[in-house]
């Protein structure tokens, strides 16, 4: 399973209005209900929240990358979101968040392999500077879009 294979457009939002972590994963969440890709938002949100307490996801350089690994999970996928202002979260630099990278993760059997394998292929691109800018700078889906193929 690749980055490629999973995204869709409709689960990258170029300018996403949130005033916090929790806003922004819960109007994330809102997106990811409404296509179909979990069948309980206070279920999967809170799955997010409970790993978010097991250590920062916020990598640094304005990104973070939480994870939703749950049984609310009906497909798995990863959503983008770019945000209108920067938010506060807890980052290995100490900066907020810009762009939040949300891996949608169903349990079960072959959980961590794709999960690693997603992880594995975004870190790879997050670690470039060069797409890294470019993810921060990107003004439309299809800009975001391309600094994962």
């Amino acid at each position: 399973m690749s980055v490629l294979e999973i995204l869709d457009d409709d689960l990258m939002v170029e300018n996403l209005q949130a005033d916090s972590k929790i806003d922004a994963l819960s109007k994330m969440t809102d997106i990811l209900l409404d296509h179909n890709y979990i069948s309980d938002k206070e279920g999967f949100l809170n799955d997010v929240l409970e790993r978010e307490k097991l250590g920062t996801t916020g990598i640094g350089d304005y990104v973070a990358i939480p994870h939703g690994q749950s049984d609310y999970v009906n497909k798995t996928t990863i959503m983008i979101s770019k945000l209108q202002n920067e938010i506060e979260w807890e980052t290995l630099d100490g900066k907020g968040v810009k762009v939040i990278v949300l891996f949608v993760v169903k349990n079960g059997k072959n959980f961590a392999d794709n999960h690693l394998a997603i992880l594995s292929e975004v870190a790879s691109y997050l670690a470039d500077e060069t797409i890294l800018h470019k993810l921060l700078n990107a003004s439309n889906k299809t800009d975001i879009k391309n600094c994962f193929v």
